[in-house]
């Protein structure tokens, strides 16, 4: 692919041929929003860093919104996997549900502060995880949000059962609109670098080394960040809005 192609070019530091007049030819469209069109942006606004950082937050975003898509895709199903099947099978759920008040009890006993650590280092944990490993052909990426869409599947038909589908809505909803994307991120730039394995496998010209280094920068730079935002949410905020229902 076109941008694919030139976003690695830019990464290298190469260029494309000039014109006569001496300017850089474009081969993109505004429509098309490429990740070298954003590149040459920042460059004519060196001296405004805020808006280089967001324009470069928006070009790796659209490089890597096909596989955001799909595990977004992934996860939608398997949330309504989970949540068909603890009704039909509701014994199950209710195990399930008991391993996992059990598992997160001590933490959930602990001062808020610390709460709000353990969430955030879990999501961080995770979510590097799932960059990391998707260097195995994308596979664990996929496995892991499928399970993990099961679980929230089979706890919102138990939790809709007990409240109401309002009570979900407003216990996911405000941490969730960070948290949840910023997963799907790390997750879809590991199958972003499984894919590209598995075309070196099959003899194909990649560039992993510079993908996987871009992938972690943007880790580190905007989804580390931001998921420490959604801690804090989900720790202070949430408990607040659900309080007066």
């Amino acid at each position: 692919m076109e941008i694919e192609e030139d976003y690695l070019r830019e990464k290298k530091g190469e260029v494309r041929p000039e014109t006569p007049d001496g300017e850089e030819e474009k081969i993109f469209s505004p429509e098309e929003n490429s990740f070298l069109a954003d590149s040459r942006e920042m460059k004519s606004s060196h001296g405004e860093r805020d808006s280089s950082r967001f324009s470069e937050f928006r070009g790796y975003l659209h490089f890597i919104l096909p596989y955001f898509l799909f595990i977004t895709f992934v996860f939608s199903g398997s949330v309504f996997a989970g949540y068909t099947s603890s009704e039909s099978f509701p014994d199950m759920a209710d195990k399930l549900m008991e391993g996992l008040s059990s598992r997160f009890a001590p933490l959930l006993a602990m001062p808020p502060v610390f709460i709000m650590l353990g969430i955030f280092l879990n999501n961080a944990f995770v979510s590097l995880l799932f960059l990391v490993l998707g260097l195995a052909f994308g596979i664990l990426p996929l496995l892991f949000i499928a399970f993990n869409g099961y679980i929230v599947g089979v706890i919102s038909h138990i939790v809709a059962q007990e409240k109401s589908p309002l009570f979900i809505v407003l216990a996911l909803l405000p941490h969730g609109i960070v948290e949840l994307p910023m997963v799907f991120l790390s997750a879809g730039i590991g199958l972003r670098l499984g894919q590209q394995v598995f075309s070196a496998f099959m003899g194909k010209h990649t560039e992993i080394k510079i993908e996987f280094k871009e992938g972690l920068r943007f880790y580190f730079r905007w989804i580390l960040p931001l998921l420490f935002l959604a801690a804090i949410i989900e720790t202070f905020i949430t408990p607040l809005i659900v309080s007066f229902l």
